[in-house]
Parts: structure tokens; sequence; C-alpha cells
């Protein structure tokens, strides 16, 4: 799959709208985890749905149409549309602008990073512990897509983050929606050192509309943001944490300071 089929084929928009077949699916996200450009624009596309969601709750209580495919035309879904276009181009630049290492960002005559030397460094900041997972029964007889999500569990639960990947992608294909599955293999794959994809399934979680995982995936997009020098996209996700006033508001909170200090 390449840019251009991308582009005549509405892959993206489809992807959104889980339109998509299994084979297409799995390599327009084969093609995004290389393609910068097409990643910043799924990127984009995924802000702005929650971006929707924020300004207009009411449209939470129709959680789910968007990407279905139940389009009402109202000026705030224009305006979304709208949003995108230009937000691709915005965040496209954005993108390469910040991924760019932090010393390269500084004026030549003033190489010395924005954290004070006393200061923990951004690799620090960056660190990561597991999500904590625990494990449920949800009901007597697990559906397919469950029961993979099970088993792939327990190997996270051991630490085996890699090998629980597989398993939890096959639970996701059942059952794309899922919140869990998009939140823990998003945590997988930053916790293998897999930043990028780990920022698409975050992201992914948080345009599901649905708050469960919203402050946890906020914080952990943060995270993933400051393993790839990003400041800036790092302040906006812990300021987005620390609104939720949540289990997590404190330890946003200090690592916001550190940054800004």
């Amino acid at each position: 799959m390449h840019c251009k089929q991308i582009a005549e084929q509405d892959v993206l928009e489809r992807y959104l709208l889980d339109q998509l077949a299994e084979q297409e699916r799995d390599e327009f996200e084969r093609h995004y985890f290389e393609c910068e450009s097409c990643f910043a624009q799924l990127q984009t596309a995924l802000a702005v749905q929650e971006e929707v969601r924020h300004q207009r709750p009411s449209v939470s209580k129709t959680r789910g149409n968007f990407l279905r495919g139940t389009w009402v035309w109202t000026p705030a879904l224009v305006t979304a549309l709208l949003l995108f276009v230009v937000g691709t181009w915005w965040y496209s630049g954005r993108r390469r602008q910040n991924s760019a290492p932090v010393a390269l960002q500084q004026p030549a005559t003033n190489p010395a990073p924005s954290i004070s030397p006393s200061s923990p460094s951004l690799e620090q900041l960056a660190s990561v512990e597991p999500p904590p997972y625990l494990a449920t029964t949800l009901r007597a007889v697990q559906d397919q897509a469950h029961e993979q999500f099970r088993i792939a569990m327990q190997n996270y639960s051991k630490g085996d983050y890699a090998n629980a990947i597989p398993g939890i992608r096959a639970a996701l294909k059942v059952d794309p929606k899922a919140l869990s599955f998009n939140f823990y293999l998003a945590a997988c794959y930053l916790l293998t050192g897999q930043t990028d994809p780990a920022i698409t399934f975050f992201r992914k979680t948080i345009a599901l509309g649905d708050p469960t995982y919203s402050e946890q995936s906020h914080f952990y997009l943060a995270k993933a943001y400051l393993k790839k020098q990003d400041v800036a996209g790092a302040e906006d996700e812990l300021e987005a944490t620390i609104s939720f006033h949540g289990g997590k508001e404190t330890e946003a909170g200090e690592i916001l300071r550190q940054l800004r200090k």
C-alpha cells in the first residue's frame, strides 16, 4: 500500500470508520508506521475526533456513530472537517519540527537543555511504569476476542510485553473498538520502545470517546512524546491529564513543573 492509493481510495477515512477489510487494515497500519506523512494525517484525524467530542458533549451520547459512518452535517462537524484539512498541514509540520532532538532546537550559542542540571533528565522523566492490569472474568463464556486478550495479558502480567502484543492485536481485529484492547496494546508498544505505534493506539483509545482510559492515555501519551524529545507535545498531554483531576494529576503536575523550570 502506498500514499497515492491511500488518498485515491479514502483508506484513512475508511480506517477511522472501521470500514476496512482485515487485510487492508493490516497493510495500512504497516504503511503508516513507516510513512511520516500518513502517520501525521492519522494523528491529526484522531486529535480532531477527540476535540469534537470535547467541544460538543452531546456527541458522546451517540459515541461510535462517527466511526460507524452515521454522519449528521451540523456546523460542528463541518468545522471539524475544516480543522482536519488545516490540521493535517499544521500537525505534519509540527511533528517534523518536534521530532528533532531538543538540543538541536536550541540556539547554537546556547546548547544547554531547558531542564536544569539539578533536575531530572528527559530520559528520566520519560521512564514508564507499566499500567496496572487486574484480570477479571466478565462472563462464564468468553467470546473469541476476550479470550485472546485474556491469554495475551497473562504475558503482560509477567512483564513479557513483546509477546503480549500479537495476542492483543488478534483480539483487536475481532473487536476494534474495545477500549482495553487499544489501551493495553498502546502500553505494550510503549514498554517495548515502539513509540509511534504507542502514540497511535493511545490516540485511538481517547478518540473512542469513553473516559474510562482517557486520563491514563493522555498521561502515557506524554511519556511517549518525552521519549521522542517532543517537549511541547508532552506538555499538552500533561495538561490534559491534569484536567481530569484523577489519580495521575499529582504525578503529571510534577513532571510538568520539572519541564517548565
